[in-house]
């Protein structure tokens, strides 16, 4: 059956994007942060710290699916997503503050154990409210520049959020030079809050329009996740977000270490990063006038193409640098960084269209979840406990002069992982064929098999583009997983 859309306003638009708060804020400051505090205020040593995310990230991992099969399925007067973001609220609030609590204890055993405690916890928090926030575009409307209009707007307010969260958390934590440990649980309160109140305004600014039939709903979560590979948009768009994100896992993990111990200049923080959030959110406009133009795997390719400039115009700092050096090399990685994390989340309604001329239904929730999962799992089995083994692994000594062999190698992965990783994303995205001229074809298509039309009765124009963008012959078109 053919959905009715509600039209989407820009009250509408701002509304949803304000949810990005949460997950822009919190993932940079505990990305940026939290390795660090693990490390240099409560002791524990890199390589349980890294193994400690490592662990996390691979639960959490198998979280978010089960968290998209389960919103696919809920019922509720609030809608089968809405009806979470104000179940998260408290949630919300309370994790956040217990990740910043400092334990004080020798053993490296229990700060292990009360982290890995902690840290599933919140993220349990996050994929609550952040899977079924993650599939709404795909059902708010059909739109391409709509849905480009929403993500963006998500990736907006998530820039805004970043850039608050990369200069207030650390001013609050320096307010308390005496105990860092207090100054990090004061913030964690503090943004707990911030983070928690948004998804009030979310909740009542969406909706959800649901096109598919409930008696074709599956019961098999392992089946049903196993049907998206089918996709094949969806297995570029995968290879596109993971080689994206774990660069940028990789940089703002290291990022704190780099100022600190590279260049001698920990006091740079805040302006740093400050510009380099600035210019990523500026961009943000121009790579979504890219992709509503061209497309979004143009947009991705440029600006992952900056971002990897930028990161080999760091090899011309050093700790004579100026700070309006260091201030510009920021700007130029900002600039790149921006398609970095726009591009994934404005694809990922496009590809649950290509998901629905494949099986005929609409499975946004399990699309969300499987794509968090699969980034997750590389966070969890590769970036972060690499981090923590490579600290380990070269000789660093916490709040200490690192011996210039340990930097020099310091260096070496702080540039070349992110650099890899940004070149294989764009070797991706060549083969990545959503436009919105394909988009249009495939939108007619599903419009047409909603109404009752035959898969047969395709037009050789229309079969050639939904068979290159799903990967399957016509035959397999319009098949729900069983």
């Amino acid at each position: 059956m053919e959905q009715v859309e509600r039209p989407v306003k820009l009250r509408n638009i701002i509304g949803f994007g304000i949810g990005d708060i949460y997950g822009g804020g919190a993932f940079l400051i505990v990305g940026m942060l939290f390795m660090f505090f693990l490390t240099e205020v409560v002791g524990m040593k890199p390589a349980l710290a890294g193994l400690m995310f490592g662990v996390g990230k691979v639960w959490d991992g198998i979280s978010d699916p089960l968290m998209g099969f389960i919103s696919d399925r809920t019922k509720s007067k609030a809608g089968r997503r809405r009806v979470y973001f104000l179940w998260g609220i408290v949630p919300i609030a309370i994790t956040f503050a217990l990740l910043w609590v400092p334990i004080r204890t020798d053993s490296q055993f229990l700060l292990f154990a009360y982290y890995l405690f902690a840290y599933i916890l919140l993220d349990a928090a996050l994929t609550m409210v952040m899977t079924p926030y993650s599939a709404l575009p795909a059902e708010m409307s059909s739109d391409w520049k709509t849905r480009n209009r929403l993500s963006t707007s998500r990736l907006l307010f998530s820039g805004l959020s970043s850039l608050v969260a990369a200069v207030i958390p650390k001013m609050i934590i320096d307010a308390y030079p005496s105990d860092p440990g207090q100054g990090h649980l004061v913030m964690g309160i503090v943004f707990g809050i911030i983070f928690a109140l948004p998804w009030v305004i979310v909740y009542r600014s969406t909706w959800e329009n649901v096109a598919r039939r409930e008696s074709e709903v599956g019961d098999n979560l392992f089946k049903e996740f196993g049907t998206i590979f089918r996709n094949r948009s969806f297995r570029i768009h995968f290879g596109m977000y993971v080689c994206a994100y774990t660069a940028m896992d990789i940089l703002m993990a290291l990022f704190t270490y780099y100022l600190t111990y590279s260049l001698g200049k920990p006091g740079l923080y805040s302006i740093a990063m400050g510009t380099l959030m600035i210019v990523q959110l500026a961009m943000m406009p121009v790579y979504s006038f890219i992709a509503n133009r061209k497309s979004q795997g143009l947009s991705y390719s440029i600006g992952l193409a900056v971002w990897v400039l930028g990161m080999f115009l760091t090899l011309g700092l050093g700790p004579q640098s100026s700070t309006l050096s260091l201030a510009l090399i920021c700007a130029v990685i900002g600039m790149g960084t921006s398609a970095g994390v726009l591009m994934p989340y404005a694809i990922l309604p496009f590809v649950i269209d290509v998901d629905e001329l494949i099986t005929g239904e609409q499975r946004s929730g399990i699309y969300a979840g499987a794509m968090t999962l699969l980034r997750k799992l590389v966070q969890g089995l590769f970036a972060l406990p690499a981090i923590g083994f490579m600290l380990q692994g070269i000789g660093f000594v916490p709040n200490a002069v690192q011996a210039p062999e340990t930097l020099q190698r310091f260096f070496a992965f702080f540039i070349g992982t992110p650099a890899l990783l940004l070149i294989a994303g764009i070797i991706v995205a060549t083969r990545f064929r959503i436009t919105p001229k394909s988009h249009g074809v495939l939108k007619a298509e599903l419009a047409r098999l909603r109404a009752g039309g035959r898969k047969e009765d395709a037009t050789p124009e229309t079969e050639a583009v939904c068979t290159l963008l799903t990967g399957q012959a016509k035959a397999d078109w319009w098949k729900p997983p069983r």
